[in-house]
């Protein structure tokens, strides 16, 4: 404790307490002075002590760094620490800059140190600063790993302010937890197993008429018996082969086939521990096999801590320490939770909603599953998901599918016969995710149910049939869940609604928008509303068994500290973690959506309308987070509040008053305000707040608004599991989740641009640095580092235009028609802008946004009436192209329109002649479409034409630098080959100039041994890898059939291009994998060893260092398991009671091709064949798609209906398929789907090559004939 006092005062005033011992320091003055006392039973021993020096706390921290770097063993540090992480760590005051808080974040990251669970007001201590009153964290209690495992129940609690500026600080270690024992979970390294393979099949075998439940449980049975008899521990396993390995590398004479096995035994044991600690990690954005164990280690020690269930407290506000206290008060929470209060009045189901459902989507949500479909379901399952109350994760189902997959289609497919589902099968775990960083209430825990696989399977499979249909079944004004629409949406809707209410002048129609909280929204769902709900939109009576059998047969257990306890039978809601929840949940809140669409058209709550050619919106939904939006009158009041009445009363919602808030017009009087207040009962005024994790309103300083990010990507980047990474893992970690950590922000709005230098900043040091106190050099600049992979860079990215894109390409969504109606009454998306004097700070970000498009924006032609020649960009499907002009008075105004013989559907080549000449040939090339279809703006960077952030960020880099630097194909020559990921960052490196190796250092006037300390050479990185006489030697040494030369490689680029001819010879064992980048690595390895170690290793060792550790290599990845592939297309099997067609076409550069096909009736005997020829036909798929078309028009003419057509171009049939599209080929898969309609059955089916000789004969022989016709005709 911080004492004030001298020892004489400390002595009078606490000795009475009995504490045997004490230790103290005086006071400087008034400030400072330390006490500390302990019992007769405690052994303490003072190790480092010192007075108050709050402006050297850096040197504090170090000398406690120099201790903790001593230790092991558990470490506990608790006290008035004086400082803080970050701002959210403070109220009152300025902010402040970010280099404050750089030497406390280092310590606690260097130092493997995090916060101890705690409980009450953590801003622990108060005061006065330069006129500003101010809370911060300054006192709190930090462990480390070992602490947690050995005192997992700890926790710290914040007393009350009492006689002091500093709240107490009680640090509780805990009872130790019982030993109970843990569910089984399926291992996963056990798939690489045969034994476990034979044993799966061995029961499956004998339990043949059983069913999978009771299978499933005899595999587990099984499992768990073996495990035990094998006892099987690969850090055991590690030791003894490192063991092993260092006695063979000793031997006087060293056999190196000894060698290669145990390091091949080394590297599985090493493989096998990383995914142990990789699938209890959770990490799902990293895959193991580049020695990142230590990074899931540290990853599962603190989600295990922050997890731990330590104290709750019911709604009495009692706590409860122990295990079966803790589940029991739980247990109570959820089944009142769980439980139906009431009757529903249904009633409002039917005034909400109508019938909607056609027949056509009954039949096909109710069909019996397919063996493809049920395949399809199950593979969707990630398989490092967590596994339900059997212990099986849907990774033991894919490993074993080839085994297990007709009694598991069976099961399954017999419900969807029967209707029925065990309640076995249903039974759930329920796990508990902390919502805050304190939580102390059960309602502080988020609930995610954990369910079995084969539930999974049959609500995967509803999933998915529904999915297709939600556009139609849910309203504009619900963007959740729906294919097609976004949470920026309601983001940026409420934005301009905010920002109308901000600026609006109107005194006299006073506005509001009001964010309410649905408390516990999934689990109140009423069973009986729920059903109604389905039963008044139309869906068919089995559809309704299925769901509501998938809804009310499930039971839950707790999982409290890892072991399941309770139980709860509930009588209403849904499960998170459910694949069918939210789905059902959104179906739910169309009644809510009803209600408001019906009090508008009654005008008795109407909503805001922005401008004059905007919509009015009185609603939007995101699954339960909802905002309303209508005039502050009684009659808008009241029909709110009523709507809220009968939506809670029906459904079994709460809403939660105390977090709602209501945002008023700018001009709002106060009397009103208090008035609409009362009348809703919602005491807080909004604004200022967050909706869907972003800000509400926007002022002038946004940079502060937006810090938060900033704070989220330091904290993550600064974790001290970090440390633990490799360079491939933490490019992934950067690529993956910092850098995505803003995107979401960047969507929606314009980052300012002090921020975004921020972000690169942390992102920056990230990448470079080793740890956050040590600065390394950055020898890559971000710019480079965030070009393209296949450009030389990693791939980071920063910017998204995906907004502007969406509004482009869907102007009749609610965004949209809000967001045009307001800003572009006048003029196109395209040509509008922003006005200075009202724009909201969302727009003038979907325009920076449009500002990248029009650099990748395209026509692909349909009637050719949207699209001038001379101003757009049409010539080309791949990247924007306009004819070079001037063109005349007469034809300025030319559209493609003009250019195209509608009679015939073909282009008018008079008149290209007469207008374009110089691009006939291109022109020509473009297929136009025979059946009528709009022009459309596509993105033509991408073959789909849609709009992706990876093609965007690349267009918008690419134009930063010179193409002189693209020359080297990075993906050939670095990225694809087949080596370990950290050989790969290396030669990346190497080729960026980024070793520090004497001349780079030199370089950047850094005083270091600038020359070789080998040969006494300058030393550059071409002279590391081939130039230095020892590296000469050790590719004398090495088996390959090619060795570099230093006459034929003068730099990194040539060497690592010509790399592909120094193929392993076959001793070495590696077959076609390489060994040049391990030589490389080695050389790179050795010298690092011999400067810093002086540890100089013989050319022969380092040959053979670098063979085994490829070999290994090698061989661990053969041990990776791979899922079955799914295929992109269905692959049903034809319909044998029908006509077939098989087609083909041959095609030749210059534009020409033959097409072939013929038709055979079901006993395979040829009814006709027939051939074509074209020119100017733009490639072999447009070939393939040309000859598909005139094969279904052949077809019909010959009267055919019921037709399979088959094809070897694989990319054609999967689109065909999937109903996808590409630019070059959307008028001509336009054209085959209309024509699809006249058929009562049609399929398209890929066959291979040999298959289709019949077709491919015929489309040369066309080819043939036309190609010799052209060279007759001169």
């Amino acid at each position: 404790m911080e004492t004030k006092n001298q020892d004489e005062f400390i002595s009078k005033t606490f000795d009475w307490m009995g504490y045997a011992h004490r230790f103290t320091i005086p006071p400087e003055g008034l400030s400072g002075g330390l006490a500390l006392y302990w019992k007769e039973n405690v052994e303490v021993e003072i190790l480092e002590a010192a007075p108050n020096f709050i402006d050297n706390r850096s040197v504090f921290w170090d000398k406690i760094s120099s201790l903790g770097a001593q230790r092991s063993s558990a470490w506990l540090l608790t006290g008035d620490f004086n400082d803080i992480l970050d701002n959210s760590e403070k109220q009152g005051g300025p902010l402040r800059w970010e280099g404050f808080f750089l030497a406390f974040r280092s310590f606690v990251s260097q130092n493997g140190l995090w916060d101890i669970n705690h409980t009450g007001n953590s801003l622990s201590w108060r005061g006065t600063r330069y006129s500003h009153f101010i809370k911060s964290r300054l006192d709190r209690a930090l462990g480390n790993c070992s602490w947690s495992e050995l005192f997992p129940m700890s926790k710290c609690e914040y007393l009350r302010f009492e006689g002091s500026d500093h709240r107490p600080l009680v640090t509780y270690f805990g009872a130790p937890p019982l030993k109970r024992s843990k569910p089984f979970r399926f291992d996963r390294r056990l798939r690489e197993k045969e034994e476990i393979r034979a044993l799966v099949k061995e029961v499956w075998e004998l339990a043949r008429q059983d069913s999978v439940l009771y299978k499933i449980s005899r595999c587990r049975q099984s499992i768990i018996k073996w495990t035990k008899e094998q006892n099987s521990n690969s850090a055991k396993a590690i030791k003894k082969a490192q063991q092993a390995l260092e006695s063979a590398l000793s031997a006087d004479i060293p056999d190196p086939s000894l060698i290669g096995s145990i390091t091949q035994e080394l590297e599985a044991a090493y493989r096998q521990e990383e995914l142990f600690w990789k699938q209890w990690s959770r990490v799902q954005w990293l895959n193991s096999g580049d020695r990142n164990k230590g990074y899931f280690h540290a990853t599962t020690r603190t989600r295990r801590m922050l997890n731990n269930l330590s104290v709750i407290e019911d709604g009495s506000g009692q706590e409860f320490h122990e295990e079966e206290q803790i589940a029991s008060t739980i247990s109570s929470y959820f089944q009142n939770i769980f439980t139906t209060s009431n009757n529903s009045d249904l009633q409002v189901v039917q005034e909400a909603l109508s019938p909607i459902i056609s027949s056509h989507c009954n039949e096909e949500l109710i069909k019996i599953s397919s063996l493809l479909e049920i395949k399809e379901a199950l593979f969707s399952i990630s398989a490092d998901k967590a596994p339900g109350p059997d212990g099986f994760s849907a990774s033991f189902f894919h490993a074993y599918w080839d085994i297990i997959e007709a009694d598991v289609s069976r099961d399954i497919r017999s419900f969807f016969v029967d209707s029925c589902l065990s309640p076995r099968l249903n039974e759930t775990h329920v796990t508990l995710i902390p919502k805050i960083s304190a939580p102390r209430k059960v309602s502080d825990y988020r609930p995610i149910a954990l369910c079995n696989v084969q539930y999974k399977i049959v609500a995967k499979i509803l999933t998915r049939r529904l999915q297709p249909w939600l556009s139609e079944l849910i309203s504009l004004h619900q963007s959740a869940f729906v294919p097609g629409r976004a949470i920026a949406d309601n983001v940026l809707i409420t934005h301009e609604i905010l920002h109308f209410l901000r600026v609006s002048g109107a005194k006299k129609y006073c506005s509001m928008a009001i964010k309410t909280d649905m408390s516990k929204a999934y689990d109140r769902i009423k069973w009986n509303f729920l059903q109604e709900v389905l039963m008044r939109l139309g869906f068919h009576d089995k559809w309704i068994r299925w769901v509501m059998q998938c809804v009310c047969t499930v039971s839950y257990s707790f999982l409290i500290n890892g072991s399941p306890q309770g139980s709860v039978v509930p009588s209403r809601g849904l499960r998170q973690g459910d694949p069918l929840s939210p789905y059902l949940f959104i179906l739910c809140t169309e009644v809510l959506s009803g209600l408001c669409r019906k009090a508008q058209e009654k005008g008795v709550m109407v909503g805001i309308r922005v401008a004059r050619g905007s919509p009015q919106v009185n609603h939007l939904l995101f699954a339960d987070d909802t905002m309303f939006f209508c005039k502050t009158n009684p009659t808008c009041c009241g029909a709110l509040s009523n709507i809220l009445k009968k939506y809670e009363l029906a459904s079994g919602q709460s809403i939660n008053l105390a977090k709602s808030a209501i945002t008023f017009s700018s001009k709002t009087p106060q009397d009103i305000k208090r008035r609409v207040k009362l009348s809703l009962r919602i005491d807080n005024e909004g604004g200022i707040g967050k909706y869907l994790g972003l800000p509400e309103h926007f002022g002038r300083r946004k940079r502060d608004i937006f810090s938060s990010i900033v704070d989220r990507i330091r904290q993550r980047s600064h974790s001290w599991s970090i440390r633990f990474l490799s360079s491939a893992g933490k490019q992934i970690l950067l690529k993956a989740v910092l850098s995505s950590m803003p995107s979401y922000a960047m969507m929606c709005f314009k980052l300012p641009a002090s921020l975004c230098k921020q972000i690169q900043s942390v992102l920056t040091r990230f990448w470079w640095d080793s740890k956050p106190d040590k600065r390394k050099m950055a020898w890559v600049s971000w710019d480079k580092l965030t070009l393209p992979i296949n450009e030389g860079g990693l791939g980071f990215r920063e910017i998204e235009a995906k907004l502007s894109w969406r509004i482009l390409k869907e102007p009749h969504s609610l965004l949209s028609r809000v967001l045009l109606g307001k800003y572009c009454n006048t003029s196109s998306f395209m040509d509008c802008s922003a006005s200075p004097s009202f724009a909201s700070h969302g727009w003038r970000g979907i325009l920076a946004g449009r500002d990248l498009l029009r650099k990748g924006l395209g026509w692909s032609i349909g009637q050719g009436d949207s699209i001038n020649v001379w101003t757009e960009a049409w010539l080309s499907p791949s990247s924007p192209q306009t004819p070079i002009g001037p063109p005349t008075e007469t034809n300025k105004d030319l559209s493609v329109h003009d250019l195209i013989c509608h009679d015939v559907k073909s282009w008018n080549v008079e008149a290209i002649r007469k207008h374009l000449p110089q691009y006939e040939d291109q022109i020509r090339k473009i297929t136009i479409n025979a059946l009528p279809l709009q022009d459309s703006l596509v993105w033509l960077p991408v073959k789909s034409g849609e709009y992706t952030t990876k093609t965007g960020y690349a267009l918008a880099k690419l134009n930063s630098f010179p193409a002189s630097q693209l020359d080297f194909n990075w993906q050939k020559n670095i990225w694809k080959i087949h080596t370990s990921p950290k050989v790969k960052h290396f030669l990346w490196k190497a080729m960026k100039g980024a070793l520090p190796v004497g001349e780079a250092l030199s370089r950047r006037n850094i005083e270091a041994e600038v020359t070789c300390k080998r040969c006494g050479q300058t030393e550059s990185s071409l002279h590391l890898m081939l130039l230095c006489p020892y590296a000469k030697k050790v590719w004398e040494l090495a088996p390959v059939l090619f060795n570099p030369s230093e006459a034929t490689h003068s730099s990194v680029a040539l060497l690592l291009v010509d790399a592909k001819r120094m193929v392993a010879l076959p001793p070495t064992g590696l077959g076609s994998a390489p060994l040049y980048p391990w030589l490389l690595w080695h050389l790179w390895k050795a010298r690092n060893r011999l400067i810093f170690d002086n540890h100089s290793c013989s050319e022969e060792g380092l040959v053979l260092k670098a063979i085994l550790d490829a070999r290994a290599w090698m061989e661990a990845q053969l041990l990776i398991h791979h899922p079955s592939p799914i295929s992109d297309y269905p692959s049903p099997t034809p319909n044998l009671k029908v006509t077939s067609c098989f087609v083909d076409a041959a095609w030749t550069t210059s534009g020409y091709c033959g097409m072939g096909w013929f038709l055979q009736d079901p006993y395979k005997v040829k009814i006709k064949e027939n051939q074509s020829s074209s020119s100017f036909v733009g490639s072999a798929l447009m070939a393939e798609t040309l000859a598909v078309h005139l094969a279904l028009v052949d077809a019909l003419s010959t009267g055919v209906r019921q037709l399979n057509v088959f094809s070897d171009c694989k990319e054609l049939i999967s689109l065909l398929n999937s109903g996808k599209s590409i630019v070059e080929l959307r008028g001509l898969l336009h054209d085959i789907r209309e024509l699809s309609v006249s058929f009562t059955h049609l399929c398209f089916f890929f066959i291979p090559r040999l298959s289709n000789v019949v077709a491919d004969s015929l489309a040369k022989s066309a080819l043939s004939v036309i190609l010799s016709s052209s060279v007759s005709g001169g």
